[in-house]
């Protein structure tokens, strides 16, 4: 009884796994393997913001994708998508036939199924919850420790495999943890919509585009959030994996720098939950902001930087 009860909880959280310690080791791998692959620092920028747009646009549909065709076929769609996508770089590095279009081709591909594949997942979970005798703060709080666990150890688990298998082959790993909890999802999510009409989906988005736009403080915070996103995520799928080729240091230590960067982060959370309610909201951004930048600006002074 105990195992009917927990075992569809339990699959969901594994599927979760897969497909956050995949994103995390690609997010090591596909920057390594785009320099090695193109030798330009240029391309493995425009790779990465083509894949933070087919993101944004994944997310923005995601919701609706799931409202429309049910939870199960989207978490299906997106994990083999995504796995396939990430699975073509190196198959096509191998026969020769991999260009720089079709590199960010395939990145865009496998991205802009990420957020309904996680959309789908993460809206299961409070009913399965349920069902396993959990309320939904501690479901949330196994959640919350499965994505810590995916971003301390996924860097330093890219940067080893990097360094035993190679940049390709540690991305066809990646395709498999997304194909594989790909179909985890599809064995344990509901396959049937919960809503049947399309005119919802496109409504609720609109209605958020809306009330964002409509809102003058929202305006520029969403703004002043995207430039501060932009920046972070050109530093750590850009500036650092450039940094460390042009010094000559191992993938194995941009993973583990990677791995402190993401313990850094779960450290300032845990500061905000212990001490956030005695500053202000509009102190603590300040803080942040100017942390992350005395941070930025101290690594660049380090002996050894180019």
């Amino acid at each position: 009884m105990s195992e009917r009860r927990y075992s569809p909880l339990a699959t969901l959280f594994a599927a979760t796994f897969l497909f956050r310690i995949g994103n995390a080791v690609a997010a090591l791998a596909l920057p390594w393997f785009v320099l090695s692959h193109t030798k330009s620092a240029a391309w493995a920028g425009a790779t990465a913001a083509s894949s933070v747009i087919a993101t944004i646009i994944g997310a923005w549909v995601g919701g609706g994708l799931v409202d429309r065709f049910g939870r199960a076929p989207v978490a299906l769609i997106s994990g083999v998508v995504g796995g396939v996508a990430m699975a073509s770089i190196p198959l096509l590095d191998a026969v020769g036939a991999l260009s720089n279009t079709g590199l960010i081709a395939c990145v865009v591909l496998g991205a802009a199924f990420d957020a309904p594949g996680m959309a789908a997942q993460d809206s299961e979970l409070p009913k399965l919850g349920h069902v396993a005798g959990l309320s939904v703060e501690r479901v949330s709080s196994l959640k919350a420790v499965i994505g810590n666990v995916a971003i301390l150890g996924g860097p330093a688990l890219g940067g080893a495999a990097i360094g035993l298998l190679g940049a390709a082959p540690t991305l066809g790993l990646t395709a498999f943890c997304s194909v594989l909890a790909g179909l985890l999802g599809a064995w344990v999510l509901p396959a049937r919509a919960a809503r049947t009409m399309t005119t919802t989906a496109t409504l609720s988005m609109r209605a958020g585009v809306a009330f964002l736009w409509s809102e003058p403080l929202l305006r520029p915070l969403f703004g002043i959030v995207m430039i501060f996103v932009g920046i972070v995520g050109a530093n750590g799928s850009v500036i650092m994996p450039a940094l460390f080729v042009d010094a000559g240091r191992q993938v194995a230590e941009l993973g583990l720098f990677s791995s402190m960067m993401g313990a850094g982060g779960l450290l300032g959370i845990a500061i905000h939950a212990s001490v956030g309610a005695r500053i202000s909201a509009q102190n603590w951004l300040a803080v942040a902001f100017c942390g992350s930048a005395v941070g930025s600006l101290l690594l660049s002074q380090l002996p050894g930087v180019p």
